[in-house]
């Protein structure tokens, strides 16, 4: 009804402009997921502040998986579209084609009823031969301008799959942070756990956690936080190489997969990491942020699949705080501790 549009309407307004203020970027996923919380609170006639609603946020959305499952709908609707554009590109390909070869028989046609026409001096003949080659152009006409429709059809929807190309590169990355998603990550790990059991390849994992990271949100605010995590992930990415594959795990933890790298060079990567961030001063209101992190280390071995090598990396992480914090402790250490 004209009212019930109306009420829709203005709850978007409104979490539209809740988002535009919290800087939460205006992508379909996002705006389908604060959609529900914001007809939550008119449903209910809840007047939050913007912190209150974010903490509900989490409590209607407490796993990445749900915010995932939201995700793999869209990233399916447009596997859809896509698959569709590729199929009708090809349909106007072979029509292109056809238009081809069908204006050069014309053509052909033409040119030997012209020089027939040339060649007859009956009038009645000559009549008959001049309407055959009207028609005949006529037709080549209407052709170029179904194939100049065509080939216009064609490039929109190569747009159309290039837009939904970078839609999807898009829904692979943390906004806030420009490294890699928790979704990115996953797909990573599988292929190279596939690699490892096929050809033995090697990879060592690394989960980085920066450490005290609420004290630093408490301290300084959470403009400051999300500066601490934009600087360490520009760090954690000039420091290792192009091939490595980082990304945001969630929160103020990031996972680096290091391809090709052995035991022994992923404890040298990851210290090297440590203390680069350690050197590290985070400015934000002309205030110096001193930051650190904790890393784990597991290197892929006999038997591993993608959930037990992140566990045995978060428990090294979790044994690197335990001990002190800004350390690097590897899965030998947790046999060592007998953990």
């Amino acid at each position: 009804s004209p009212e019930e549009l109306q009420e829709i309407t203005s709850i978007a307004k409104e979490e539209i402009k809740f988002m535009v203020r919290n800087s939460i970027p205006l992508i379909p996923e996002n705006y389908v997921l604060w959609f529900f919380i914001f007809c939550y609170l008119a449903e209910n006639n809840l007047k939050l502040s913007d912190l209150e609603i974010m903490g509900l946020f989490k409590e209607k959305y407490p796993t990445a998986q749900e915010i995932e499952a939201v995700i793999v709908e869209f990233k399916e609707g447009e596997e859809l579209v896509s698959h569709v554009a590729e199929s009708i590109n090809r349909e106007i390909e072979e029509l292109l084609l056809f238009l081809e070869e069908h204006q050069e028989r014309l053509a052909e046609k033409q040119k030997d009823i012209e020089e027939a026409r040339g060649r007859t001096s009956d009038e009645y003949t000559r009549k008959m031969l001049n309407y055959i080659v009207e028609q005949l152009e006529e037709i080549r006409e209407q052709n170029d301008s179904l194939k100049a429709k065509l080939e216009e059809s064609k490039k929109q929807i190569e747009g159309l799959r290039k837009e939904l190309k970078e839609a999807e590169e898009r829904a692979s990355i943390d906004f806030l942070t420009k490294l890699a998603n928790r979704a990115s990550f996953d797909r990573a790990l599988s292929d190279m756990v596939s690699d490892f059991r096929e050809r033995n390849y090697p990879f060592s994992l690394l989960m980085v956690d920066i450490d005290d990271f609420k004290k630093v949100n408490d301290t300084y605010g959470h403009q400051a936080g999300d500066k601490v995590l934009k600087e360490i992930a520009r760090e954690i990415r000039s420091t290792l190489r192009a091939r490595d594959v980082v990304a945001r795990y969630g929160g103020e933890e990031f996972a680096v997969l290091l391809p090709g790298t052995t035991f022994g060079q992923a404890i040298r990567i990851a210290e090297r990491l440590r203390k680069n961030i350690e050197k590290m001063s985070v400015i934000h209101n002309d205030e110096a942020i001193p930051v650190t992190v904790s890393i784990g280390v597991a290197t892929a071995r006999k038997g591993i699949d993608e959930t037990s090598i992140v566990e045995i990396a978060d428990k090294a992480l979790y044994l690197a705080k335990r001990s002190g914090k800004n350390q690097v402790k590897t899965d030998l250490d947790l046999e060592l501790e007998g953990g």
